[in-house]
């Protein structure tokens, strides 16, 4: 029998229709996530934001709306709606029970930013609670800080910042006030000692450089160099001053990683460029299995005896660089078992200036060893003799590394 006209298209637009509706089934979400921008994502892959989980949180929100006291404008509360969004994203990173892992706000991204750059705009002081849970000055960035030549000091406490009462406010408001564009001035008045006595002063904002690197000579022709953390600014720190060892006779070197906790990685491998010759300085593995190797690219090395001091608090980029030398079997390791500090996070930036970090892999010295939760054993172990140290600051882990140089 012959056909009717239009048969077999008819047939074909059904046959679409019928594959478009699967494809929305499958896929809907993802096709819904991508029109948005969110990016395309597999069927079953949406994590803890399950369709069940969502259904709940509109649920508590809607309970929220009709039922809860809104009490912003007493005092007590001081949270926005916009804050109790942010407290929102940062409890969905928190539920994966991570102590790495973090949100943070648009205006701590921004910080933290400038705090791994190694410079930022302020007065140049470190501020922390003191016991009484005021926050005090703890100490100065340099030499040069501008809180110091206008006559801050150590253990001052902030009372007022431009007129305004900072006793109660977070520490991230009272950072807010203190920065601020180079060359403007900030008018603080401080409380200083038992009598809390107010003193007052105005100090002009300037460029703040972080001290993360210090170094000296030692005993004979030792040079000495401590690495406080890894940040951008770090490698041109240590190169400067390798550099100016050098310069003075260095035949040996010390390199003193206690205390320090880490922090960037490409920081931490390009001074261990500055000390092995070519080849792989670590290397990560991520949750698909996927390597990426970190690796030293110029030929050159120290050629000097080396050891590295570390100790229980030396962790991450810290063991990093640390496991690469004892690796390579360059210089001797002295002091105590590290961290064990072996997982990698990454921070990813979001549209509205906020950001997510998330441990994303584990990484490896060269010889393939994963020390999280383990740390490194040192080739001498040391333990400090903290009665000595306080008594006259006699330090037993760096003498013994001076008697391994001698040797």
């Amino acid at each position: 029998m012959k056909e009717k006209p239009g048969f077999w298209g008819g047939l074909i637009t059904g046959l679409l229709i019928a594959l478009s509706v699967l494809i929305l089934i499958l896929f809907g979400e993802s096709l819904h996530n991508a029109l948005l921008g969110r990016g395309f994502t597999l069927p079953g892959s949406s994590g803890i934001l399950t369709s069940g989980v969502k259904e709940k949180v509109d649920l508590i929100n809607d309970y929220i709306d009709y039922y809860y006291l809104d009490y912003m404008d007493d005092d007590r509360s001081g949270e926005t709606l916009e804050e109790r969004a942010e407290g929102m994203y940062r409890g969905l990173v928190e539920s994966l029970n991570d102590q790495y892992s973090a949100y943070y706000s648009s205006r701590e991204y921004s910080r933290l930013h400038e705090s791994n750059q190694g410079s930022f705009e302020g007065i140049g002081v470190m501020i922390s609670p003191n016991d009484d849970g005021y926050f005090e000055v703890s100490g100065f960035t340099s030499e040069e800080s501008a809180a110091k030549k206008a006559g801050v000091e150590i253990g001052d406490i902030f009372y007022k910042v431009d007129g305004a009462d900072v006793i109660d406010i977070d520490i991230s408001e009272l950072v807010d006030k203190v920065r601020g564009k180079e060359g403007t001035s900030v008018d603080l008045v401080m409380l200083r000692g038992e009598d809390m006595e107010e003193v007052e002063f105005t100090v002009k904002r300037m460029r703040v450089e972080s001290v993360t690197v210090s170094h000296n000579m030692l005993e004979k022709d030792t040079g000495y160099i401590i690495i406080g953390s890894f940040d951008d600014i770090t490698v041109k720190q240590f190169e400067d001053a390798l550099s100016d060892l050098r310069s003075r006779g260095m035949k040996s070197l010390i390199l003193d990683l206690r205390g320090n906790g880490g922090g960037m990685v490409n920081a931490a491998v390009e001074i261990a460029d500055d000390l092995i010759a070519t080849g792989v300085v670590t290397y990560t593995l991520d949750r698909q299995g996927e390597r990426t190797d970190y690796e030293a690219v110029t030929p050159e090395e120290l050629g000097l005896p080396l050891v590295v001091l570390v100790d229980s608090h030396s962790a991450s980029a810290s063991e990093l660089l640390t496991g690469a030398l004892k690796d390579y079997g360059i210089g001797k390791v002295v002091g105590t078992t590290t961290y064990g500090k072996g997982i990698v996070q990454n921070i990813y930036p979001l549209s509205d200036g906020s950001a997510v970090k998330l441990t994303n892999a584990r990484y490896y010295t060269p010889k393939g060893t994963n020390i999280q939760g383990t740390g490194i054993e040192p080739d001498v172990k040391v333990e400090l003799d903290v009665e000595a140290y306080k008594k006259d600051g006699t330090d037993n882990q760096l003498d013994m590394a001076l008697e391994i140089i001698n040797k």
